[in-house]
């Protein structure tokens, strides 16, 4: 991509990736309509993060805002229909982790664009995942950036701040231990079980019943997202939870080559790929989620 020694002018490299990325997309709709066509044009979205492991080596301020997944760019990808893994997993193929690897100092310099707190993350703290675009416009771009489905989820929904007060919690707690244990005292203590068979009125077994949903509601608000140990692996991704199960086509974090390798093996199979930015406020939208999530 530059001559050796020479310092890389990612900017430039970027305003040529668009302007492939383009040509691709008209390239691609010459023969849409070709029964008989020989490749497609892939399109995916790239999502980046702090790994896991290294939030808790980090004091960034604003750090926690990317410390789940966050849209940043998307990738396009010229493959063959008769390439033998052509049908494989985003996860497993070998395609988009080698074009994710190439393109890595763009997709970090998109991603900066979008929300300038990750020009305080060094790169090698960053993880990337993919996922066919029409699989994140459906279970991930509609629903939270556009809002359908938003009303009934705020019947089942709850801040943070209100799920503790349910909870009987100390304000900020977000020790994973003490919001189990105050949601197994309350949930035993209404139960609506135990107040049957109890000369309880139904009104009153009907309260009880409302408060025991109003528990497991909160735990659930306090039990997703980004919470507890930042260093956790384990912990849940709420980004990874959109969709539920019918969102299949997610990779999770994806395993990256070395540059060099990315760059060789481009060359050789004669890789055809391009990346383009996002739209800020798209970007923005889960930086500013998260950060709540983590308040």
């Amino acid at each position: 991509k530059s001559s050796s020694g020479s310092p890389y002018d990612v900017a430039k490299a970027m305003l040529k990736c668009e302007k492939v990325y383009d040509e691709m997309l008209k390239e691609a709709a010459k023969v849409a309509d070709d029964d008989d066509f020989e490749f497609i044009m892939a399109e995916y979205m790239i999502a980046a993060r702090v790994i896991p492991q290294e939030m808790a080596k980090m004091n960034i301020p604003g750090a926690v805002s990317v410390s789940d997944w966050v849209p940043v760019a998307q990738l396009c990808l010229k493959r063959n229909v008769d390439d033998p893994n052509f049908d494989s997993h985003v996860r497993d193929c070998e395609r988009v982790q080698t074009a994710v690897s190439y393109y890595c100092r763009e997709i970090s310099y998109v991603a900066t664009l979008g929300a300038s707190v990750f020009k305080s993350i060094p790169r090698n703290a960053i993880e990337y995942s993919a996922e066919p675009i029409d699989s994140f416009y459906k279970f991930v771009y509609e629903d939270i950036i556009e809002g359908r489905n938003q009303k009934s989820k705020d019947e089942n929904s709850m801040s943070k701040a209100e799920a503790r007060n349910v909870l009987e919690l100390e304000e900020g707690c977000n020790d994973a231990s003490e919001i189990k244990s105050a949601y197994r005292k309350l949930s035993f203590k209404l139960h609506p079980d135990r107040f049957v068979s109890k000369g309880r009125s139904e009104e009153e077994i009907k309260q009880a019943s409302d408060d025991f949903a109003k528990v497991k509601i909160a735990y659930e608000a306090l039990s997703s997202g980004v919470r507890g140990d930042s260093s956790s692996s384990k912990k849940q991704s709420w980004y990874e939870t959109l969709g539920g199960r019918s969102r299949t086509d997610f990779s999770g974090r994806l395993k990256l080559l070395p540059l060099e390798a990315a760059k060789a093996t481009f060359d050789k199979e004669n890789y055809k790929a391009s990346v383009a930015g996002l739209n800020p406020e798209t970007v923005m939208a889960f930086v500013t989620r998260n950060q709540a999530a983590a308040n």
